[in-house]
C-alpha cells in the first residue's frame, strides 16, 4: 500500500509543477488567445497575398506561352 500512495503522491507533484508552469497562461487566457488571432490573421492576409501575386505571375506566364 505504501509504494502505491508514494506514486499517487509522486503523481500529484508532477501535475502541480505543470500547472505551476502554466499558471500565466490559465489567467488570462482571454488576452492569449486575441493575440493568437491577431497573429493568425496578419499570417493569413500575407500568406492570401502572396497566393494571389503567385496566381498573377502564373496567369502572366500561361499568357506569355500562348503567344
Amino acid at each position: 500500500m505504501k509504494d502505491r500512495e508514494k506514486q499517487w503522491i509522486d503523481n500529484l507533484r508532477i501535475l502541480e509543477k505543470h500547472l505551476e508552469k502554466n499558471e500565466k497562461w490559465l489567467q488570462r487566457p482571454e488576452e492569449k488567445i486575441k493575440t493568437f488571432e491577431k497573429n493568425a490573421a496578419n499570417w493569413n492576409r500575407d500568406f492570401n497575398k502572396k497566393i494571389s501575386d503567385l496566381e498573377e505571375s502564373m496567369k502572366y506566364l500561361e499568357k506569355r506561352m500562348e503567344n
